[in-house]
């Protein structure tokens, strides 16, 4: 796959929000940005055995119940809104995460969600 379909692929997949990581970490760690862009866009995410309404919960589960990967959070949650995603399935991930992470790394991600939401109605 080239360099500009799997970057043309990130970016329909995860907006502005994806390319904003890609442009901060670029001059930084060029190898990092292939990686994601190649093998997260470029494969993972065109296995289209999970559509990418679930897929985005489940990464959303992930990161949620890892704690502390608030940045990482936010681009999926905008990605799953983005996709289609109702706040209240985010939401209902989020709960379930607090029955099997803990609670207050639930409470984490529903803050980081909460902020996310307020954000898409004002645009």
């Amino acid at each position: 796959m080239t360099k500009d379909i799997s970057l043309n692929q990130f970016e329909e997949i995860f907006g502005d929000a994806g390319i904003q990581v890609l442009d901060r970490i670029k001059g930084h760690s060029p190898r990092l940005v292939e990686h994601i862009r190649d093998y997260i866009a470029g494969g993972v995410y065109q296995d289209h055995t999970l559509d990418i309404q679930t897929r985005e919960l489940c990464v959303i589960a992930c990161l949620a119940g890892q704690g502390g990967l608030t940045e990482q959070l936010a681009v999926h949650i905008r990605t799953a809104l983005r996709h289609e995603v109702s706040e209240r399935q985010i939401v209902s991930v989020i709960e379930a995460v607090g029955i099997y992470a803990g609670v207050p790394k639930a409470l984490n991600a529903l803050f980081t969600a909460i902020q996310i939401f307020g954000e898409a109605k004002v645009k």
